[in-house]
C-alpha cells in the first residue's frame, strides 16, 4: 500500500468515527445537522465500502447513543423566558415571593404569595402554586395551598424528601392586621408563627397546614420566617437524609422524614433571610440578607458548619457578592461531586436591579462567572436544577418596579459559561434564499433568544466561515433587535467588559468620512449621546462609544474594504478603562476609554444607524455580543474553522477536509 494510500485509510477511519461526533456536537449547538452534506455521507459510503460492514455498524452505534441518548439531557441553548404570575391576573392584585422545586415525576413546582388586594406585606395573602408537567413551557391553572381568610399565609420554602418523594412545604402565618413593625414591638395582636404541610402526589394535593411554633420557634418569638426559597436534604457527613429548612438565625431540621422538627445551632446576629447549601464534606453553608449591623455593607453575609448545624462560624461579609438588601438564592448542582458547582441568584447591586447568576467551582470562594438574566428591576429570586441537568430560575421583575410579574427562565450551564448575549450565524438559510421582512426573520442561537427582525427583505449569499451570509446593499435596510426585547442587556457601562464581533466583507466605504461609511452595528443616537458603534470608514474598521459628554474611538491600523472576509473585535475593557479593536485576531488599536453609560433607548441594528444614514454596503457573515474579555473568545486564527467561538469537533471536521483535499 502507498503512503497515500495509507494516508486515506487512516484519516477515513478515523474521520468515519469523528464525523458523527461532529454532526451530533453540531446538532446539540444549533439542532441542525447541518455539517452532514453530500461530502460527509460519500465519506460514510467509502468508508462501508472499503472497511467491512462491522467498523460501520460501530460507528453507527456510536453515533446512535450521541445523538438519541445523550441529545434529550443537552439543555437548550438560548435563554427560555415564560410568566406564570403577573401583576393583577388571576384574582390577585400581585405575586410575590418565589420558591421553585421540582417533584420526584418531574413536575416543576412554582410557589408564591398570592397578594388579595394590595402589593403589601400585610393583609390577605394566600398561598399558591402552580404546576408545569412539560418542564416549564405550560403551566396548569392555579391552586391554592393555603387560604387563611384575611390572614397573610407566606414565605413558601420547599424540600423534597428524596427516600420517599414526600415534598414538604414550610411557610409562615401571622394576622393579617398586623404588620412587621407591630409585630416586633409587641403591639400586635398576634406573632409569626411557621406552619408546614406536605404532598405526596408530586404536588397535586396539600395535607392541612400544621403549626410548628412549640417545636421549631422559642416562646418568645415575635417575628420569623423561613427562607423563602427551598431546603436541602443532606447527602454527606453523619446526617444523611437530614431535611434543611433556612430560617431567620438557624435551621429547622428533621433526621426522621419529618415525623418531628428541630432547630439547628443559632447562627450570629446579622442575618435574615436565608439560603442554605451543602459543600464539601457535608459542610453547610448559609447565604444571608444582612441585617443590622451589616446592611451598610450592601453585601451578602455568610457563614459556615461544619457539623452540619450544630455550631456556626462568625459572620464573613461578602463583597464580591453584591445585594440590595434583599433575599437570594443558591443550590448545588451536585454535593457529592469532587468538582462540585454552586450557582447563586439576586439582584446583584446596591439597588433592586440586576437578577443575575454566579456560578462557582470552588464551594464559593469565587465566583469567576456570572451571568446577567434581567437588566431592569428584580428582587426576590428561586433556583432549582432538573433532573435534565438544566437550571430553573422563578424571579421577580418588572420593567418599572421589581414586583409586576414572576418569572420563569430556564437554562443550561453552558449557557452559564457562554459569554454571548446574542449570535447570529445565518445558517438556518442558504446561499440564494431570501430573509423576508418582520419579526424572527434570524435565530439567536446561543445567547438571549434575541431573534432578528428585518425593516426588509435581505439576500442570502455564499459565507466566509460558514455556509451563508446576508449581502447589504447600502440602501439602509437593516436587522434589528429593538430596545423594547433586549431590556437593557445591550446597554453597558464603562465598568463592564463586552466584546463586539462581527465577520464581513466589502469593497466600499473607501472615502468621504462619515456620510461614506457602513455601520456593521450600532446601537447609536447620534452625536453628544450616549452611544456605541462599529463601522467601516475610510476604508477602515472604526469603533466609537460616548456617554453623552465624551466620546473615545479607535481606528484600525489599515484598510479592510479590500473585498476579503474580516474578523472585526471591538473590545470594551472595563477593568483596564481601555478600548481595543482587533482585526483578524490580532490587536489593531487600543485608547482609553470613555466613563459613565452607553446606554439608551434605540434597537441595535446591523447594517445601518437606526436612522438609516451610514448604511452598509457588503456581506456580514456573523454578528455577535459578548460580556467577555478577548482571550475569553476564540477567532478564526486559534482554530475556530467554523467561527463559531467553540473549538470543537465541526473545527476538526473542517481541517480534515482541507488536508484530504491539499496536494
Amino acid at each position: 500500500m502507498t503512503k497515500q494510500n495509507s494516508k486515506i485509510e487512516l484519516l477515513t477511519f478515523f474521520y468515519s468515527r469523528v464525523l458523527w461526533v461532529a454532526n451530533c456536537l453540531s446538532f446539540r449547538k444549533t439542532g441542525k445537522l447541518k455539517e452532514l452534506n453530500i461530502l460527509n455521507f460519500s465519506f460514510s459510503i467509502f468508508y462501508f465500502l472499503f472497511f467491512g460492514f462491522k467498523n460501520y455498524l460501530i460507528c453507527a452505534v456510536v453515533m446512535y447513543f450521541i445523538l438519541f441518548i445523550t441529545v434529550p439531557f443537552a439543555a437548550a441553548e438560548v435563554l427560555f423566558q415564560n410568566v406564570p404570575f403577573a401583576q393583577g391576573t388571576l384574582s390577585y392584585h400581585t405575586f410575590r415571593i418565589p420558591a421553585l422545586i421540582q417533584a420526584p415525576d418531574g413536575t416543576i413546582l412554582a410557589f408564591a404569595e398570592g397578594r388579595k388586594n394590595s402589593g403589601s406585606d400585610t393583609g390577605n395573602i394566600d398561598l399558591v402554586l402552580r404546576r408545569s408537567f412539560d418542564g416549564g413551557n405550560t403551566w396548569q391553572s392555579l391552586q391554592i395551598i393555603w387560604d387563611d381568610g384575611g390572614n397573610t399565609c407566606g414565605n413558601p420554602t420547599p424540600v423534597v424528601d428524596e427516600s420517599n418523594g414526600r415534598i414538604w412545604l414550610f411557610m409562615t402565618h401571622n394576622l393579617g392586621q398586623d404588620t412587621l413593625g407591630e409585630i416586633n414591638d409587641g403591639t400586635s395582636d398576634g406573632v409569626r408563627t411557621i406552619w408546614s404541610c406536605y404532598s405526596d402526589d408530586n404536588g397535586a394535593t396539600w395535607s392541612t397546614p400544621v403549626n410548628r411554633f412549640n417545636e421549631v420557634q422559642p416562646a418568645d418569638t415575635r417575628w420569623d420566617a423561613t427562607g423563602p426559597g427551598n431546603g436541602i436534604q443532606i447527602k454527606q457527613g453523619a446526617h444523611i437524609g437530614r431535611l434543611v429548612i433556612p430560617a431567620i438565625c438557624r435551621n429547622i431540621q428533621s433526621d426522621n422524614h419529618g415525623a418531628t422538627w428541630t432547630q439547628s445551632g443559632y447562627l450570629g446576629v446579622g442575618g435574615g433571610e436565608g439560603a442554605v447549601v451543602e459543600i464539601g464534606s457535608g459542610t453547610l453553608m448559609r447565604n444571608d440578607r444582612a441585617t443590622s449591623p451589616y446592611k451598610g455593607y450592601y453585601s451578602r453575609l455568610v457563614s459556615y458548619s461544619y457539623n452540619q448545624g450544630s455550631t456556626w462560624s462568625a459572620w464573613q461579609i461578602r463583597q464580591d457578592l453584591a445585594d440590595p438588601i434583599c433575599q437570594g438564592s443558591i443550590i448545588s448542582c451536585d454535593p457529592t461531586a469532587s468538582q462540585r458547582i454552586l450557582l447563586f441568584s439576586n439582584a446583584a447591586d446596591t439597588t433592586r436591579i440586576k437578577m443575575t447568576v454566579k456560578m462557582s467551582f470552588d464551594d464559593g470562594y469565587t465566583w469567576p462567572r456570572s451571568k446577567l438574566i434581567f437588566a431592569k428591576h428584580s428582587a426576590y429570586s428561586s433556583l432549582a436544577l432538573f433532573a435534565d441537568g438544566s437550571v430553573g430560575l422563578f424571579y421577580e421583575n418588572g420593567d418599572d418596579m421589581p414586583y409586576r410579574r414572576m418569572t420563569f427562565a430556564k437554562f443550561s450551564l453552558d449557557w452559564l459559561k457562554d459569554r454571548s448575549i446574542f449570535f447570529w450565524d445565518f445558517e438556518e438559510y442558504q446561499n440564494g434564499q431570501i430573509i423576508p421582512t418582520g419579526s424572527n426573520a434570524v435565530e439567536d442561537l446561543r445567547g438571549y433568544g434575541f431573534n432578528g427582525t428585518a425593516t426588509a427583505s435581505l439576500n442570502v449569499v455564499s459565507g466566509g466561515c460558514g455556509e451563508s451570509a446576508v449581502h447589504f446593499d447600502g440602501s439602509g435596510k437593516a436587522l434589528k433587535i429593538t430596545d423594547s426585547a433586549s431590556k437593557d442587556i445591550l446597554d453597558f457601562d464603562a465598568n463592564e467588559d463586552f466584546v463586539i464581533s462581527v465577520i464581513f466583507r466589502t469593497t466600499s466605504h473607501s472615502s468621504g468620512g462619515s456620510s461614506g461609511a457602513g455601520a456593521l452595528i450600532a446601537k447609536d443616537v447620534g452625536s453628544n449621546s450616549q452611544s456605541w458603534w462599529l463601522r467601516v470608514q475610510d476604508g477602515k474598521l472604526r469603533f466609537l462609544e460616548d456617554n453623552g459628554t465624551t466620546s473615545s474611538s479607535v481606528v484600525s491600523g489599515y484598510n479592510v474594504n479590500d473585498g476579503l472576509w474580516h474578523e472585526a473585535l471591538a473590545v470594551h475593557k472595563g477593568s483596564a478603562g481601555v478600548i481595543e479593536l482587533y482585526v483578524d485576531g490580532v490587536l489593531s488599536a487600543q485608547y482609553g476609554a470613555v466613563s459613565g453609560s452607553f446606554a439608551n433607548s434605540n434597537d441595535v441594528t446591523i447594517g445601518c444607524f437606526n436612522s438609516g444614514s451610514s448604511a452598509f454596503s457588503g456581506d456580514i457573515d456573523k454578528v455577535a455580543v459578548y460580556r467577555a474579555l478577548p482571550q475569553n473568545i476564540l477567532t478564526i486564527s486559534k482554530g475556530d474553522l467554523n467561527c463559531d467561538s467553540i473549538v470543537d469537533f465541526s473545527d476538526l471536521n473542517i481541517l480534515i477536509n482541507n488536508w484530504l483535499h491539499s496536494d
